[in-house]
């Protein structure tokens, strides 16, 4: 206690790695089924966060999972995965993961969603029985500013002898960094800026007008980025060099539209951007004071079931699988990864297999399109349930969904005899392009673009619309054969399937099957409303 006592939090942050701690001996009784917890004293518990005391989740969380390790005590998986490798090591105390999946161990709560339905059921319990109640905590705090660096604008401050700190005038803002040769820190923990000439480090006070000498610090990166997204829509405008950003642009694009980011931005970057942009408001400057309405947080991306840290050397370098499967590909396999809100597991034959669906989605535009041949009624009805179905899920953040259905529509494309008409393949392609913009490009580029003098690109045509004839549910797909082998599928409506008749109309009518059967005997025809039509030819 007396060692933790002596550290401060952002040491207590910063070496939470080496976990410490002491048994009081003393037990809680868990409220939901009567379980005796032991009590720990751990320095790398924050007096901040909450009461002060926590519930250590070791199965589930790695500080925890670390601490729980060291000491030798119980690790009890509370949350199931899909994954099944992943599922038993977490189960075996191997790994501790933290991503939503199905409750386990946790009573009347099992089944449900952890971070769902799951968690707001025990919430809603543990207040009803009165062992809990609601509480708001506020996370914003004094905020430090300075940094002893060269980067970064000087902070405007000067401070005199006898006038103590004093403000830069306006007229003399903004206050300009000076040249420095040697400007690397060497942690003295002094800022560079003190090795700047003595012309630039001193100065006037503007009150007594007696020589003052400038702050040498700089401020922060993190206060320039909450404010900045004001600053992009006003660059390259009249008012650039003498405005930080133009009053009836700023009207015109702000707010922004969609604020994505991880749990560390709610807490810090906006934060503070909200801060920033209510005090712009309040002092004229802006119209609104919200400046993201719309905010949608994103997952946690693991490594092979654990964190990513540096210190177990399992962080990913995105330049190096860049640099083997292409930027389409690792920008795909990370949205397919798992629910864009949930995040996933990044694991290196993951990525290999999109590398080769990637190589499979080229080799059907180069084998599969038809220039003057119209897609067969398989084909078209799946590609126009697709993107049906992407465009819902793209506009809930469902990525992975979304690449799921394309890779199936993949499927049914390239197991058909026929190919895809050119037409339906660019719709194809304009679904695929947010998720790989570089090589649907270069396909759009070699199939479609028409002028070769007149620049036009894929990202600048319009999203696919689907055909509502063709997604209705009430169609049902039958299974052709010929001899017991299925050569043909047909779409017929569910009244039309439960008709022998019309199904061996249409099987027989089918161009596929027509061509199949050229120059052959047809003996028998047996159709099973539902399922399937059988050709029996010699």
């Amino acid at each position: 206690i007396r060692a933790a006592k002596n550290k401060t939090e952002q040491q207590r942050k910063v070496e939470a790695g080496d976990k410490t701690g002491i048994f009081t001996g003393v037990f809680a009784v868990n409220p939901v089924n009567g379980a005796k917890i032991p009590i720990w004293i751990a320095d790398y518990v924050l007096s901040n966060v909450g009461t002060g005391a926590v519930m250590g989740v070791p199965a589930h969380d790695e500080r925890d999972f670390d601490f729980a390790k060291k000491f030798g005590l119980e690790l009890i998986q509370v949350v199931s995965y899909d994954d099944k490798k992943l599922d038993a090591q977490v189960r075996e105390g191997k790994v501790a993961v933290e991503a939503d999946g199905v409750l386990v161990n946790s009573g009347q709560f099992d089944g449900k969603h952890a971070w769902g339905d799951g968690k707001e059921t025990m919430a809603e319990w543990m207040c009803k029985q009165g062992y809990a109640e609601w509480q708001t905590t506020y996370h914003l705090r004094d905020w430090l500013i300075s940094r002893q660096r060269f980067w970064g604008p000087p902070i405007p401050m000067v401070e005199c002898k006898t006038c103590g700190w004093q403000p830069v005038p306006e007229d003399q803002l903004p206050v300009e960094l000076p040249y420095i040769e040697d400007y690397k820190p060497i942690g003295d923990g002094m800022s560079p800026l003190e090795k700047a000439p003595e012309n630039w480090r001193k100065t006037t006070c503007p009150k007594c007008h007696e020589v003052a000498v400038r702050e040498t610090d700089v401020s922060d990166t993190f206060l320039d980025s909450s404010w900045y997204f004001l600053r992009y829509p006003s660059l390259h405008t009249k008012t650039a060099s003498t405005k930080p950003f133009d009053p009836a642009i700023t009207k015109k694009w702000m707010p922004v539209n969609a604020y994505i980011g991880g749990a560390e931005h709610a807490v810090l970057h906006l934060l503070y951007s909200r801060f920033v942009t209510m005090a712009m408001k309040d002092w004229g400057l802006l119209e609104f004071e919200e400046p993201f309405p719309f905010l949608f947080g994103h997952g946690l991306i693991i490594k092979d079931g654990a964190k990513m840290s540096k210190s177990k050397g399992n962080v990913v370098n995105p330049d190096e699988y860049i640099d083997k499967f292409g930027a389409d590909t690792l920008r795909t396999y990370l949205m397919f990864l798992g629910p864009y809100d949930q995040g996933g597991d990044f694991r290196d034959t993951g990525i290999a297999g999109m590398y080769r669906w990637m190589q499979k989605i080229w080799r059907l535009f180069q084998e599969k399109v038809s220039q003057d041949q119209s897609s067969t009624t398989v084909i078209r009805v799946k590609l126009h349930k697709t993107i049906k179905k992407c465009t819902a899920d793209m506009s809930h953040f469902k990525f992975n969904t979304c690449i799921a259905a394309l890779m199936e529509c993949a499927n049914t494309w390239s197991e058909e005899q026929e190919r895809m008409s050119k037409a339906d393949a660019g719709l194809f392609l304009r679904l695929l392009a947010p998720f790989a913009p570089y090589m649907t490009e270069e396909l759009f580029q070699a199939n479609f673009a028409k002028k070769k003098d007149e620049f036009q690109s894929i990202h600048l045509q319009l999203w696919p619309e689907y055909d509502e004839s063709l997604v209705f549910e009430d169609v049902v797909e039958i299974a052709v054969q010929i001899n017991g082998k299925v050569r043909q599928t047909i779409s017929v409506s569910v009244a039309d399937s439960k008709n022998k008749d019309i199904l061996e109309k249409k099987a027989l009518s089918d161009p596929k099957i027509g061509l199949l059967l050229s120059g052959k005997k047809t003996e028998k025809i047996i159709a099973v409303p539902g399922r399937l039509v059988n050709i029996v030819a010699s």
